[in-house]
């Protein structure tokens, strides 16, 4: 697994956030897509993400006498398992989530691109809401969460829909100390 020091480089971080966005590229497009990364840093970075686990190549096919090749993020990086994450040390852990949360940015930016967002129009929110539970409490929320997302994910696009991602992320908040 990934070492999350590797997506440390803000270059490195650029690869990785735009290669969620494609189904594969090879350097020539990511070089079209950071134009401002010189082509020499581009190989030297994804040589990088390569060693370190954080992508992998996907496809490899000869032009002009050399072998070009297709990337794309490391499956188990975007959709680890819970034995998979439940393995992995907290480095790896931080990388995986590094990974997801460039995810979250790169689609947010893409939205920003689409023109003059009006937030509240296309109901974009984002929001932290810090609250007190037991683990059942969380287990009934996070039920009732999915009970009320099955419906509208088993939608098809038409009908004025339009396509929309939740995110969520739940962290535990560090223990408060309490005086006697």
């Amino acid at each position: 697994m990934a070492t999350s020091s590797a997506l440390l480089h803000p270059v490195r971080l650029r690869i990785v956030q735009t290669l969620l966005a494609t189904d594969g590229s090879t350097t020539r497009q990511l070089h079209d897509r950071l134009p401002d990364v010189p082509i020499a840093t581009l190989y030297r970075h994804i040589a990088h993400l390569v060693d370190h686990g954080l992508i992998e190549v996907v496809e490899e096919r000869p032009v002009r006498g050399t072998s070009e090749k297709t990337y794309k993020v490391a499956e188990e990086l975007t959709n680890p398992t819970a034995d998979e994450l439940a393995s992995l040390t907290p480095e790896e852990i931080l990388a995986a989530f590094t990974v997801f949360a460039s995810g979250v940015i790169r689609d947010f930016g893409d939205y920003l691109d689409q023109g003059v967002p009006d937030l509240a129009k296309d109901q974009v929110s984002f929001a932290l809401a810090d609250f007190w539970a037991t683990d059942t409490e969380v287990e009934v929320f996070s039920q009732a969460v999915m009970t009320a997302l099955r419906p509208l994910m088993a939608n098809t696009a038409g009908h004025n829909r339009r396509r929309r991602a939740l995110t969520t992320i739940m962290i535990p908040r560090p223990a408060e100390k309490t005086t006697p």
